[in-house]
C-alpha cells in the first residue's frame, strides 16, 4: 500500500466515524425532540382537563347562584299565595260563584304555573314519616309516633334544595280518642 492508498484508508474511516457522529448526535436531537412533544402533549391534555373542570365548575357555580336567587325570591312570595289559599279555603259557600272569587282564583293558579315552571314542588306530608330536613314539627297530638297527622302550612322544595321546611303536626304514639 502506498502513501495515496494510506490517505484515502485514512479519510474514508474519518468520513465513517463522522457520520456515525453525525447520526449519534441527530438520534439524540431526535430523542429529546420526542421527549419535548411528549412533554407539550401530557401539558396540552391537562390544560384541556383543567378547562373542561373550569367550565364545570363555573356552570355549577351559575346553577347554584340561580337557585338561591329564586329561592330567595320565592320565599319572600310564598307567605302572600299561603294566603290566597286560605282565603279559598274559608270562603262562603255563598260566594263561590262570585266574579271577584273567580279571579283569586285565577290569581293562584297563575301562581301555581309559575312554581310549576321554576320546578318547585310542594311537599307531600300528610301520612309521611317526619323528617326534620323536610319537615318543621309544630305540634304534636295523639297518632301513630313519627307520622305526620297534620299539615299546619306547605313546605316547598326546588330539586334537592328545600325552600321552605313545611310545618307540621305530628303523631306522638298515643293512641287516638
Amino acid at each position: 500500500m502506498n502513501d495515496t492508498d494510506k490517505k484515502t484508508t485514512g479519510t474514508s474511516q474519518s468520513t465513517d466515524s463522522d457520520e456515525i457522529i453525525e447520526q449519534t448526535e441527530q438520534l439524540d436531537e431526535l430523542e429529546l425532540a420526542n421527549k419535548k412533544i411528549d412533554e407539550l402533549t401530557v401539558a396540552a391534555k391537562q390544560a384541556m382537563a383543567d378547562l373542561q373542570n373550569y367550565r364545570k365548575r363555573t356552570e355549577e357555580e351559575k346553577s347554584s347562584f340561580s337557585k338561591f336567587a329564586i329561592s330567595n325570591i320565592f320565599s319572600e312570595i310564598l307567605p302572600v299565595f299561603d294566603s290566597f289559599e286560605r282565603a279559598i279555603q274559608h270562603l262562603p259557600a255563598d260566594l263561590t260563584e262570585n266574579d271577584w272569587i273567580k279571579g283569586i282564583k285565577n290569581i293562584i293558579r297563575q301562581f301555581e304555573q309559575i312554581i310549576e315552571k321554576f320546578q318547585i314542588k310542594k311537599m307531600e306530608t300528610v301520612g309521611k314519616k317526619f323528617d326534620h330536613n323536610l319537615h318543621e314539627a309544630i305540634a304534636t297530638a295523639p297518632g301513630e309516633k313519627d307520622i305526620i297527622i297534620n299539615e299546619l302550612e306547605a313546605g316547598y322544595s326546588m330539586e334537592d334544595y328545600v325552600l321552605r321546611h313545611a310545618k307540621v303536626q305530628v303523631g306522638n304514639g298515643e293512641p287516638q280518642a
